[in-house]
């Protein structure tokens, strides 16, 4: 039996000949190597990752006009074990989110390479990603498409790769009702 190991430790694969079998010939020994970083990206690809859900403050499903509306989202690093059958190899795979596209729903968007974060008493505004809506609308479906990076690692090594592509998942949309406030006089 014939095992090729990689540098790192990793398994390629495996060749069988018996005793009783004739010698090797170009025909009947494997040739092929497999590209491990193809490899696994293509499972990148298929893992699970998570959709994206925008939250929107003021919550309720209604901003006003002119006024700014702020977009965040949950997104965190994190890592998925994958088998690569192909070649028989065990990897971690560290993914992170690394640009998030906002749809606004008034066909504008905008670029981040954060998830935003929630409004709290005594927040820089600065920090927060906002949308000013310029005219009023009944109902604007938002959302939040999430592009996840990706490095990794054969099992029992030390050493990560960069896994060269991106994975993007679209975001489930949000309706939220662009208002007008109307003033008021009170005592």
């Amino acid at each position: 039996m014939w095992t090729y190991v990689l540098a790192d430790g990793g398994q390629l694969g495996e060749y069988t000949q018996c005793p009783e079998d004739p010698p090797p010939t170009a025909e009947t020994t494997p040739t092929q190597t497999a590209d491990i970083p193809a490899e696994v990206l293509n499972a990148f690809k298929r893992v699970a990752l998570p959709q994206s859900t925008i939250n929107v403050q003021p919550p309720g499903g209604e901003t006003l006009v002119n006024l700014p509306t702020i977009l965040s989202t949950s997104a965190e690093r994190h890592q998925i074990p994958v088998h690569l059958g192909r070649v028989n190899i065990d990897v971690l795979l560290e993914v992170w989110p690394s640009r998030f596209v906002w749809h606004h729903g008034d066909d504008t968007s905008q670029e981040t390479a954060v998830p935003g974060q929630a409004w709290t008493e005594g927040a820089d505004m600065g920090d927060l990603i906002t949308h000013t809506y310029a005219k009023t609308s009944e109902g604007l479906d938002l959302s939040v498409d999430t592009t996840w990076s990706a490095q990794f690692r054969v099992v029992g090594q030390p050493t990560w790769r960069p896994v060269d592509g991106t994975v993007t998942i679209d975001g489930t949309p949000v309706t939220v009702a662009v208002l007008e406030a109307k003033p008021q006089l009170v005592r």
